[in-house]
C-alpha cells in the first residue's frame, strides 16, 4: 500500500494534473516512451501500448510481459489472429498469443505510416512517410502489395496555390467496400496569405475500395484565424455502416454512410469549442470516450441518449480504448499508462443522487472480510456480486427481493487471490460498481 501511495505522489508531481478523487486508477505504469495508441488484446488479458514497441502489460498486476519493436501503429487483422505492424519499413505480423513474429513482406522505400486493417478480409492499408498523397493496399495472406490510390497534391483557388493533406484513412462499409479519407485543403502551405485569408477546409471523402471512385463527400468545417477545430481519429461503428468523428471543435458527429446523412451529435465542450485529442467507442457502440490533453479531461458519454455518464478532469489524457468486455478503460498521459474502471455499467453521479443509491465498502484494502453498506429506496430486486478485472464473476454475495433502505452485510473474501476487484450492485434497472483491493 505504501508503494501505491508513493507512486501516486510521483505521478502527481510529474504531470501536475492527477488527483486521487478523480482518477480511481487500478494501476499506472511508466512505459518506454509516450504512447501513440493504446488497446487491449481480444481476451482482455493484456493492455497494449504502441510506443516505439508494442508493449504488452498484464491486466491483473500491471506487469509488462513482453514487447516487439515497431515504427508505426498497427491493428488486428480481420479475425484478430495477428497484429499487423511495421518495422524497418517492412510490414510484419505478430501472433499475439504465441508471440511469434511472421516475416515475408517486401521492404518499402520509406517508413510506413499508420496501418489500418479491413474487418471482413485479410487486407490492410497505409501511406508511406515520404509519399503523403498515395495510400497502398497489402494482401495479408499472400504478403504482397496489391494496389494503391492517389490523391491530387495541389490546386489553385482564389489566387493561392492550395495543398491537399491526408490526415486519416481507413475501411468502412459492411464488407469493407469503402474507404474513408480525411483531407484538408490549406492555402497557407506554399505561400503566406494575409492572416484573415488563411483557410483550411476539412472533408471526409468516401471511395469505392475496388474502383477507387468517389461515392460520397462530407464537408466538416473550415479553420480560420477566428475559429479552430481539428481531426484526430474517426471511429467506424460495429455494424460498419456508421462513423463518428470530431466534426468540428467541441462536438462529435455521427454519420450514416449508407443513407448519406448525419443522424446524431454529442457536444463535449460547448464553452471552449476545442477539438478532441482522441475518441473511442466501446465494443458494443453504446459508450463514447472523448479526451483532450490540452484542456485536460476524459469524458464518457452514453451514445443513445448523448448524455455524460462519467468525467475525469485534471489529466492530460491522450489515447484511450475500452476493453472487449467494456469494464475497463486504458489511457495514457505522456509515457504514463493508466488503467481504471470504465464506469460502463455505473450510474452517473446525478442518477445515484436522484435515486438515493449509496454503496460503501470497508475496509479497503481488505484481507479477510468486507463490510458492505447499501442504502436505497426500500424493497427492490437486488443482486450483489464480486467481479475481477476481466469482468468474470468470482463471488455472489446476495440475490433476490430485499430491503435496501439500510442494508449491511459482512462477506468473507479470504479465498480470493490478492488483486483488485469490484462489488457490482444491480438494483432495479441501475448498476453501481465499487472497487476494492484484496491484500
Amino acid at each position: 500500500m505504501k508503494k501505491l501511495v508513493l507512486l501516486f505522489i510521483i505521478i502527481v508531481l510529474t504531470t501536475a494534473s492527477l488527483t486521487a478523487a478523480e482518477i480511481d486508477t487500478l494501476w499506472y505504469r511508466t512505459m518506454s516512451a509516450g504512447a501513440q495508441d493504446v488497446d487491449f488484446t481480444p481476451d482482455d488479458k493484456y493492455v497494449i501500448a504502441w510506443t516505439n514497441s508494442i508493449e504488452f502489460w498484464e491486466v491483473q498486476q500491471g506487469v509488462e510481459e513482453f514487447s516487439v519493436p515497431i515504427e508505426t501503429v498497427g491493428d488486428y487483422n480481420f479475425n484478430e489472429q495477428f497484429l499487423v505492424f511495421a518495422h524497418d519499413s517492412t510490414p510484419k505480423l505478430l501472433n499475439w498469443q504465441t508471440r511469434e513474429v511472421i516475416e515475408g513482406f517486401e521492404k518499402m522505400p520509406t517508413r510506413i505510416d499508420r496501418i489500418k486493417t479491413a474487418k471482413s478480409k485479410n487486407e490492410f492499408m497505409a501511406k508511406l512517410d515520404q509519399d503523403s498523397n498515395t495510400i497502398y493496399f497489402w494482401d495479408i495472406n499472400n504478403k504482397q502489395l496489391v494496389d494503391s490510390i492517389y490523391f491530387e497534391y495541389s490546386f489553385k483557388r482564389k489566387t493561392y496555390k492550395w495543398k491537399k493533406t491526408i490526415h486519416e484513412y481507413g475501411y468502412a462499409g459492411i464488407n469493407d467496400e469503402l474507404i474513408y479519407v480525411i483531407i484538408d485543403d490549406a492555402n497557407d502551405i506554399f505561400q503566406k496569405p494575409h492572416p484573415l485569408e488563411n483557410e483550411q477546409h476539412y472533408y471526409v471523402h468516401f471511395y469505392n475500395r475496388e474502383t477507387k471512385m468517389l461515392v460520397d463527400s462530407v464537408y466538416s468545417f473550415t479553420n480560420t484565424n477566428e475559429q479552430y477545430g481539428g481531426f484526430n481519429k474517426i471511429q467506424v461503428m460495429n455494424d460498419r455502416s456508421k462513423i463518428a468523428w470530431n466534426h468540428r471543435g467541441g462536438e462529435i458527429n455521427f454519420y450514416d454512410i449508407i443513407e448519406h446523412r448525419f443522424y446524431s451529435k454529442i457536444i463535449f465542450d460547448e464553452a471552449n469549442y476545442v477539438p478532441a485529442t482522441n475518441i473511442d467507442l466501446s465494443k458494443d457502440d453504446s459508450k463514447l470516450v472523448v479526451t483532450n490533453q490540452h484542456t485536460t479531461f476524459l469524458k464518457i458519454f452514453d451514445v443513445k441518449s448523448n448524455t455524460l455518464i462519467h468525467e475525469y478532469t485534471k489529466g492530460s489524457f491522450q489515447n484511450s480504448s475500452f476493453s472487449d468486455n467494456n469494464e475497463l478503460l486504458v489511457t495514457n498521459i505522456g509515457s504514463w499508462l493508466i488503467l481504471f474502471p470504465s464506469h460502463i455499467g455505473t450510474t452517473s453521479v446525478e442518477d445515484q443522487e436522484e435515486n438515493k443509491i449509496t454503496l460503501d465498502i470497508t475496509p479497503n484494502p481488505a484481507s479477510n472480510r468486507l463490510n458492505i453498506n447499501l442504502n436505497s429506496n426500500g424493497f427492490e430486486y437486488t443482486r450483489l456480486s464480486i467481479v475481477d478485472l476481466l469482468g468474470n464473476e468470482v463471488g455472489l454475495i446476495e440475490e433476490g427481493l430485499m430491503n435496501t433502505a439500510d442494508y449491511q452485510k459482512e462477506y468473507n473474501i479470504s479465498d480470493l487471490p490478492p488483486s483488485i476487484y469490484f462489488i457490482r450492485l444491480e438494483i432495479g434497472n441501475k448498476v453501481v460498481t465499487k472497487q476494492f483491493i484484496k491484500e
